[in-house]
């Protein structure tokens, strides 16, 4: 066997145990929280000593933050792709309304996210809501990596939208967070729901949220709803193909 083969080899055995790992540790938390965590246990699923999960994952933090990263890619990943079909389909429109239209199709993707990226909603929803720090700023700087690109793809829309008239000029950073704290919060707010169906829904409240921060940014009544029109036809199409 050549060299370079053998490492192909271990390097994809290397990746199947990791991705292994943190499948079964996305279980745990997904029972029974952060606090049924643990290396041991994580060991035991998956019928290997403690040990051979060291190897991989030297700590609790490191391995909470191995499923925070991957979290972040799989979540960004879905948002890219969906982004990038989204602009094709709407290559014949406007380009101020269509990006508009990416930004309404962002907080759509994020309020349609418990229902197409569950495991990875439910693990991110879980650090954010959580107050304490769970994972050290070292491990965190590293996950940042993988987040900022995610944030850039919506940040430079924004760009966009400013460049084409769409928005008005303004501070992007506080736009991009104000943005998903908004759609965030009225995802969170979903499980007040368990006390009335009768009080609004999650996709209602942050649809409201984020049409309201866009006019106040300098989006018109008109060119909103030339955006969202491109947001819906594009959802009746992909339900009808699937």
């Amino acid at each position: 066997m050549h060299i370079a083969e053998r490492s192909s080899r271990v390097t994809a055995k290397r990746d199947a145990r990791i991705d292994q790992i943190l499948s079964s540790a996305m279980d745990l938390v997904m029972a029974e929280g952060l606090e049924g965590l643990t290396l041991q246990r994580v060991a035991a699923s998956i019928d290997v000593v403690t040990t051979g999960i060291y190897r991989y994952f030297p700590s609790k933090d490191a391995l909470v933050a191995a499923m925070q990263r991957r979290a972040i890619a799989e979540v960004a990943t879905h948002f890219h792709v969906a982004q990038e079909q989204a602009g094709q389909d709407w290559a014949g429109a406007a380009p101020a309304t269509v990006e508009l239209a990416k930004l309404l199709h962002a907080s759509r993707l994020y309020l349609d996210l418990p229902e197409d990226k569950p495991r990875d909603w439910f693990f991110i929803a879980l650090l954010l809501g959580d107050p304490r720090v769970l994972v050290s700023d070292q491990e965190a700087s590293e996950s940042l990596k993988v987040f900022a690109p995610f944030l850039a793809d919506l940040t430079a829309t924004f760009a966009r939208a400013v460049e084409l008239g769409a928005l008005e000029p303004g501070p992007e950073a506080l736009r991009l967070f104000a943005f998903w704290a908004s759609l965030h919060g009225a995802m969170c707010m979903e499980k007040v729901r368990r006390l009335s169906a009768h009080l609004p829904r999650a996709e209602d409240v942050g649809g409201l949220a984020v049409r309201g921060l866009l006019q106040s940014w300098g989006a018109t009544s008109a060119r909103l709803a030339a955006a969202d029109k491109l947001v819906v036809e594009r959802g009746k199409r992909k339900r009808r193909s699937s």
